[in-house]
């Protein structure tokens, strides 16, 4: 591995982070545990720090910078994490965690710039979160994503960051127009329009003098459904793979996958066919994308150029030595492991592609069609996480991954 940029490789089942840099492996952040659903979060340039996570056992928001790491108190489990245009406010909304049954209403704002956080009361469930301006205003407004019924609420910053003590309750204008399947949420600062994934489309909002505004739903341009969306920041459109085939969990190996880039203001779409299987999280940098596909036929990973939508190479990858199962859901362990699957990463600054092999502690290198292998001491249960520490700030959005 030759990088300028380093790469940050969580266990988050282990409670361990190591930062990976040509031949080194050192332990990063130790005895915490990155909330596997809210990820990493890349801060923006001029943030105080570089990168963050929800440490889903300490209750902390973990900061990392060039020579330290730092820790602010948060509410748990951790569901999601975003921050503002400039970095300096984290929002931190609470899920299940080990529990069947959304629990807890609680929310946490944390200011870098302070090292102090807050924490009120909204509504339970397991809320999404991205900050966006306030088309009327320009002020940054916490916009929150509710599943069952489906709403998109509005909360000032500013009057976040000023409630008082013992979590008060805080409300916000709500709009209830949004399906009740939300799962993916995005945020373009240049526009502030929000898009989130649901069973209709990319449904679309902006925020207008305080309250959430629809602004329409841009219908997937293939048979499924995406739920995971990034933004693009070198196009400014969101991304995602739209999952379509039989809906029954155990036949994931024939869930079919499409690559998807949509302008979120005219909602024109490109749209690019992937092989079957399970596709997890996938990977952005500038003008391409990088996905992992697991299959009992053999797993693959794919590169696609994006400004042309096209796939560019597909890459066979060793397959997991527990892999998931056909017949069973792709979320279930086998024969009494965790779940195994994949994380990925690309390097901005040299175009590596990373990819972990969940439960074998290893990760693979991907440059054109040549695979070298780091082995790490922690087995990497459900994939980790990766993070490429530096880049290029235009392909990240602001909401952890």
């Amino acid at each position: 591995m030759s990088s300028s940029t380093p790469l940050l490789a969580a266990d988050h089942r282990a409670g361990v982070v190591y930062e990976i840099h040509d031949a080194s492996r050192r332990v990063v952040v130790a005895d915490s545990w990155l909330a596997e659903h809210a990820g990493f979060l890349r801060l923006p340039a001029g943030a105080p720090g570089r990168w963050a996570f929800a440490d889903d056992r300490g209750g902390a928001l973990v900061i990392g910078d060039t020579d330290s790491v730092r820790r602010i108190p948060i509410a748990i489990p951790a569901e999601h994490l975003a921050c503002d245009s400039t970095g300096r406010h984290v929002v931190v909304t609470s899920g299940l965690g080990m529990n069947e049954e959304p629990w807890t209403d609680l929310v946490s704002v944390v200011d870098l710039a302070t090292d102090s956080s807050v924490r009120f009361r909204v509504r339970t469930g397991e809320p999404g979160i991205v900050i966006a301006p306030d088309q009327a205003t320009g002020e940054p407004t916490i916009v929150l994503r509710h599943r069952e019924p489906g709403a998109v609420e509005a909360l000032p910053l500013a009057t976040a960051l000023d409630v008082g003590p013992h979590t008060p309750v805080l409300r916000g204008q709500v709009l209830d127009d949004l399906a009740a399947d939300g799962h993916g949420d995005v945020m373009d600062p240049a526009s502030g329009i929000v898009g989130i994934a649901t069973s209709r489309g990319l449904e679309r909002f902006a925020i207008d003098a305080g309250v959430p505004r629809a602004i329409g739903i841009i219908p997937w341009p293939v048979e499924g459904r995406a739920y995971y969306l990034r933004l693009a920041g070198d196009t400014g459109r969101a991304t995602g793979i739209v999952r379509g085939g039989p809906a029954s969990p155990g036949s994931w190996p024939e869930w079919t996958n499409t690559f998807v880039e949509i302008d979120l203001a005219s909602g024109a779409s490109r749209a690019v066919p992937l092989p079957p299987g399970l596709a997890f999280r996938f990977a952005l940098a500038t003008e391409v994308a990088a996905v992992s596909v697991i299959h009992p036929d053999g797993d693959v990973v794919i590169v696609i150029d994006r400004e042309n939508a096209r796939v560019s190479r597909i890459t066979p990858i060793p397959t997991m030595a527990h892999p998931p199962r056909a017949g069973q859901m792709p979320w279930d362990g086998v024969d009494g492991r965790p779940a195994q699957r994949r994380s990925i990463a690309i390097d901005p600054d040299a175009g590596t592609i990373a990819v972990t092999s969940g439960g074998d502690g290893t990760i693979h290198l991907v440059d054109d069609d040549d695979i070298s292998t780091i082995e790490l001491p922690t087995p990497l249960d459900e994939g980790g996480h990766l993070l490429w520490a530096d880049g290029d700030d235009r392909v990240d959005d602001l909401v952890g991954r």
